[in-house]
């Protein structure tokens, strides 16, 4: 399922800058995750501060409407009982609201890396599961001329984080960069 979903984001980017009326840009980004957990048996988690960094591509298309594709790597912990690591994947359609904003929605796919797991928490780790489905929807504001960008963006959990666990995760980035 994963280099199925891979072969098609890398073979929609492709056609995306084959068809692009613009210049792309090309460029970076990091910052802030604030993620919670909801769904049964997580009531009591709070809000936690995990990071997240990557790589963007933009390709603008006609009529103040571009897609913006990338790929980070992002932590989403969950207090006193793990740090998740996933590969995140937003493709996102931009609507270009004055110069220099932009809207952005779309989806978010979550291939999970890694599980950084308490001790306590033993079994945990073995319901997680490998791929994710999140909807994002935010905002970026790049400055003009030296192409740096600020991002606030809230992510959706459409799908489960466990198993057998009614548990979605939902987080708040906020992201600064430079495209080229």
């Amino acid at each position: 399922m994963k280099k199925i979903v891979l072969t098609l984001i890398i073979s929609a980017c492709g056609f995306m800058l084959a068809t692009a009326q613009g210049k792309p840009s090309f460029g970076f980004k990091a910052g802030l995750n604030f993620t919670d957990f909801n769904g049964d048996g997580s009531d009591s988690v709070d809000t936690s501060t995990g990071f997240h960094a990557g790589i963007v591509l933009h390709m603008p298309l006609p009529k103040k409407i571009g897609i913006q594709v990338e790929a980070m790597y992002s932590v989403e912990k969950i207090d006193d009982v793990a740090d998740l690591g996933y590969i995140n994947v937003p493709v996102l359609l931009t609507y270009k609201i004055i110069p220099g904003l932009r809207l952005q929605v779309g989806p978010q796919f979550k291939i999970r890396t890694n599980a950084d797991v308490e001790d306590s928490q033993s079994g945990f780790e073995d319901d997680l599961k490998d791929f994710n489905f999140d909807g994002a929807v935010g905002f970026e504001y790049k400055f003009p001329v030296i192409g740096v960008f600020a991002q606030a963006r809230y992510n959706y959990g459409f799908t489960d984080i466990q198993e057998d666990a009614d548990v979605k995760s939902n987080n708040f980035q906020l992201s600064v960069g430079y495209r080229f």
